[in-house]
Formats: C-alpha cells, structure tokens, sequence
C-alpha cells in the first residue's frame, strides 16, 4: 500500500515538474502549464495541450 501511494506521489510530482518545463520553454516560468504545440497558459498539470491544439 505504501508503495502504490509513493508511486502515485512521484508520478504526479513529474507531472508538475514536467508542466513547470513546458511553461518555462513558453517563456512564462511563472505559470504552472503551458501547451506543448501554441505555448498559451493551461490550467493544472495534467494536459500537455490546450483544447484548440488537442482537438
């Protein structure tokens, strides 16, 4: 049990972490997410694309 709620927690820190990479690569290091393909700000850490380049 304790294992699967580690995993979970590093998981979601290299989500952040990667979220925090994109923003910075979008010249915007004080957001938390940026889109990988337009560079515009999205909220949370979990997409890697806005909704009009994920389509």
């Amino acid at each position: 049990m304790f294992e699967n709620q580690y995993n979970e927690e590093m998981e979601a820190e290299v989500r952040r972490l990667e979220a925090k990479k994109r923003a910075a690569d979008a010249s915007h290091p004080e957001w938390d997410n940026a889109c990988e393909i337009c560079g515009c700000e999205i909220p949370g850490v979990v997409e890697k694309h806005c909704k009009e380049c994920g389509r």
